[in-house]
């Protein structure tokens, strides 16, 4: 295996050469006319919605008219005929993008829900929004827009769409959604219906809604808030600028719940970020470098919580550093299942999670929904109570109410920071310590990740493999006990492929947005296997690909 290289400035503040251009940013937005017939330039709905940035032509006006116009076109084919809740969070692209979406809204004609204080809206507060509106409905049912590129660099743009479920499109609704935006983008957007910018007709279509105060005052319904505030536990939000900054502020008031802040005030050019590990700027919660903030003020708490600019996402961080997604998913699973007393439900995860959540669910003969990566894949597993809890390696996670109901059905990292909170509170101690206690029976695995380059025509290739393509009967001397395409639950497809023997696995995929493949990888044989199993993986991958291509 490569060795993972660590850009030197890893962990270091940005500097103001890095920073963004906001002028230059509003400009290609406005400016840039995409390439219909250039790939790069089309409307792409990856795992979560269209991304892209403005200077390269691949998130610009154009395509944000283009994806929203499509959407009130098909959204009563997709059961929606009512309101439409809209949120954005703290990218600059994303405040450019939120004029877009409410001058081609108001000009179809659709009532428009828009936060009541004007304030960002994180994913998780618009899923409930969706979800809350609809219960008991029967028609007039409502959908939403969420404008957001998670937490990707500070030019980056993204815009998802979150049907009647609450949770996000999938892949039939996301496909006509796409089809149909780029027919608009070839035509020059000459279908597309729009106001002008400050046109009062834009504010007449929009209705003040309290997000923030009504997801907030539900929180108790899903996390045990008493036990937060009586736990007394010292703990350090970083807000990391996203749309829940003020979220945890309202959350620490009404909850008496004693939290430090830090970078909690709006900056659209995110300047007290860290880098990350390639010496990229991300805001991402679940990296080391990204949260090195905390990680230097972990002494004096109890633990650090942080969420990426959405608040889909979240980093916890204890005295032992930062806790890996794998390892919460699996204690918090066990918690929730014993505090909460579910018995009739299972717990979801992804091709690409530990296999500890199996090993923990069968001693707890709990059923496991094993699924293709992506977050919509959960959706309607949580919205039917079929699962208590579902997760990603990639720090994304939502679990039910108290009582067995539906709380999101998209991701939300507040609930699974205020967990990691009432977790420590009732149990005593961290989620790493929970988190030991239970691979002491199962074997502690090691996981990682590599990325290798390659071709589109070879990532189309490793989309298509089966199981003939792999021709090796043995990964670091164990004999391969198992390779499929497909997910366990429901069989579907994971578009690439999962080489399994007795000791570990690994899954190859590739990027949706980068001219490379990733290669997730678990071993029961220490660090030193890890390594061995990516590298043959590696190599494994790369010998069916030359086989294919």
């Amino acid at each position: 295996m490569r060795a993972v290289s660590i850009h030197q400035l890893a962990g270091q503040k940005v500097r103001p050469a890095d920073y963004p251009d906001l002028e230059m940013i509003k400009k290609a937005y406005e400016k840039i006319v995409p390439d219909p017939a250039s790939e790069e330039q089309r409307v792409s709905f990856g795992t979560s919605g269209h991304r892209g940035k403005a200077a390269d032509g691949s998130f610009t006006d154009a395509h944000v008219a283009a994806i929203v116009q499509a959407i009130c076109t098909l959204r009563e084919r997709f059961g929606a005929t009512g309101p439409v809740f809209v949120g954005a969070d703290t990218h600059y692209l994303s405040q450019l993008a939120y004029q877009t979406v409410l001058q081609v809204l108001a000009a179809n004609g659709l009532t428009v829900c828009i936060d009541a204080e004007r304030d960002f809206v994180p994913t998780p507060a618009l899923s409930r929004a969706v979800i809350r509106y609809n219960e008991g409905r029967a028609d007039k049912l409502a959908d939403g827009i969420l404008i957001t590129p998670s937490h990707n660099p500070p030019d980056c743009g993204g815009i998802k769409y979150n049907p009647v479920t609450g949770g996000p499109a999938g892949g039939v609704i996301t496909k006509a959604v796409e089809a149909e935006a780029n027919r608009l983008l070839a035509a020059g957007n000459k279908g597309v219906r729009r106001y002008a910018c400050g046109d009062e007709r834009i504010d007449a279509a929009c209705e003040r809604y309290d997000y923030k105060a009504l997801y907030v005052d539900e929180l108790d319904e899903v996390i045990d808030m008493r036990a937060v505030s009586t736990g007394r536990l010292a703990v350090l939000v970083n807000a990391l600028g996203g749309a829940g900054m003020n979220y945890w502020h309202k959350i620490a008031e009404k909850y008496d719940i004693s939290l430090d802040f830090i970078n909690d005030s709006y900056d659209p050019q995110f300047t007290f970020m860290t880098y990350d590990h390639d010496g990229k700027v991300r805001m991402d919660c679940s990296s080391e470098y990204a949260m090195a903030d905390v990680t230097k003020q972990i002494g004096n708490y109890d633990l650090a919580v942080g969420n990426d600019p959405d608040y889909d996402r979240y980093g916890i961080v204890t005295a032992e550093g930062l806790i890996s997604p794998n390892a919460f998913l699996t204690a918090a699973a066990d918690y929730l299942f014993t505090t909460r007393g579910w018995t009739d439900k299972g717990v979801g995860k992804t091709v690409v999670c530990t296999t500890m959540i199996d090993k923990w669910a069968a001693v707890k003969d709990i059923p496991v929904y094993e699924v293709p990566v992506g977050f919509k894949y959960f959706s309607s597993l949580l919205f039917d109570g079929e699962i208590g809890i579902g997760g990603e390696e990639s720090a994304g996670a939502s679990f039910l109410k108290k009582d067995g109901t539906v709380w999101t059905t998209d991701k939300d990292g507040m609930v699974m920071a205020l967990l990691a909170m009432e977790m420590y509170a009732v149990m005593g101690t961290t989620v790493d310590r929970l988190y030991n206690n239970i691979v002491e029976g199962c074997g502690d695995p090691r996981f990682g990740r590599i990325d290798a380059a390659c071709t589109k025509a070879a990532k189309a290739k490793l989309k298509q493999l089966n199981a003939s393509s792999i021709t090796a009967t043995e990964v670091d001397g164990d004999p391969i006990t198992n390779i499929r395409t497909t997910s366990l639950y429901k069989d579907m497809p994971i578009d690439g492929v999962r080489v399994e023997t007795e000791t570990g696995w690994f899954v190859a995929r590739p990027s949706g947005t980068e001219d490379l493949y990733k290669i997730y990888g678990e071993s029961y044989k220490g660090d030193k296997g890890l390594v061995a199993l990516l590298t043959a993986g590696e190599a494994i991958v790369t010998a069916a690909l030359s086989d294919e291509v």
